[in-house]
């Protein structure tokens, strides 16, 4: 059984003439999550710069849509336009017939966290549609996009300075398949909205048939940035777990997560996205973070 501890330390120090405090919170699993490990929190000062702001790229894609390798080449473009690690890329195979395998296919990309988080966002748009950073835009009806708009809003949204910052790191036991995510936040300003964070696993250089314009099927079509799995609820999880973590400049939220890699999947060509965003009226993303899943 994992032991919690339940105080609050003060950590100062003295170091080059600056002096600097840590409240350190308790070390518990907060949010009941059963991928959930610990979650601690604190105020840290001198406050942290604000980071480069990344842009979340949701995609909403199906084997059996025709345009929807129109979809992958814009998104990729937009990835090399940037300096990687800028674009965190998701493609989302939910449950409806575009998506549905061939008799032939090596595998089915389907999958139960897809499915959930194209209902949360609106269940609008046709395939090949994305969300950019949950955005809606004012010259848009919803926050599922035409690929013809991806790039400009991309443009748009990379340009703003976000509201907390993102450290990520994972760690993979080869031996039990198992990873362990460390994703700690750092608010840079106050929020008042509710704030979630999700945490995704993605796989690239899968193979498996596709459909490539209106008649030919690709048999072995190579999909990248495949949603494989969700650590935290498909909503995310609340960041603010309770009234004491208020989200101002200063806080700092660390949380461990730990997942099994399925042995049909390539530790080897996946990744973690981490993203904070709001969970209320919107869903805007505040910023975003992706890192391979081996080092």
């Amino acid at each position: 059984m994992r032991k919690h501890s339940f105080f609050v330390a003060l950590t100062c120090i003295i170091l080059s003439g600056i002096y600097s405090c840590q409240e350190v919170g308790p070390d518990i699993n907060l949010h009941g999550n059963a991928n959930s490990v610990t979650d601690t929190t604190y105020i840290e000062s001198p406050v942290a710069t604000p980071e480069a702001k990344n842009v979340l790229i949701e995609e909403f894609t199906g084997v059996q849509c025709p345009n929807c390798p129109q979809g992958h080449m814009v998104e990729a473009g937009i990835e090399a336009a940037y300096t990687p690690g800028r674009i965190a890329g998701i493609a989302l195979h939910p449950n409806n017939p575009l998506g549905y395998p061939y008799s032939y296919s090596l595998q089915n990309l389907i999958n139960t966290p897809s499915t959930n988080i194209y209902v949360y966002l609106g269940n609008l748009g046709s395939e090949p549609c994305a969300g950019i950073d949950r955005q809606l835009f004012s010259s848009q009806s919803s926050i599922e996009l035409d690929r013809s708009y991806w790039a400009g809003f991309v443009a748009q949204e990379i340009a703003l300075t976000p509201q907390v910052n993102i450290e990520l790191s994972s760690l993979y036991n080869t031996s039990n398949r198992q990873v362990t995510v460390i994703a700690k936040v750092h608010y840079t300003q106050n929020v008042s909205q509710p704030n979630n964070i999700t945490i995704a696993l993605t796989e690239d250089s899968v193979i498996t048939a596709q459909l490539n314009g209106p008649i030919t099927i690709d048999t072995f079509y190579v999909h990248n940035n495949v949603l494989r799995t969700i650590l935290t609820g498909t909503e995310g999880d609340n960041i603010a777990y309770n009234a004491n973590v208020t989200l101002v400049t200063g806080r700092v939220v660390q949380l461990v997560y730990q997942g099994n890699i399925n042995t049909k999947w390539n530790p080897l060509h996946m990744s973690v996205v981490a993203f904070v965003h709001e969970h209320s009226t919107s869903q805007v993303v505040y910023q975003a973070k992706k890192i391979k899943l081996t080092n």
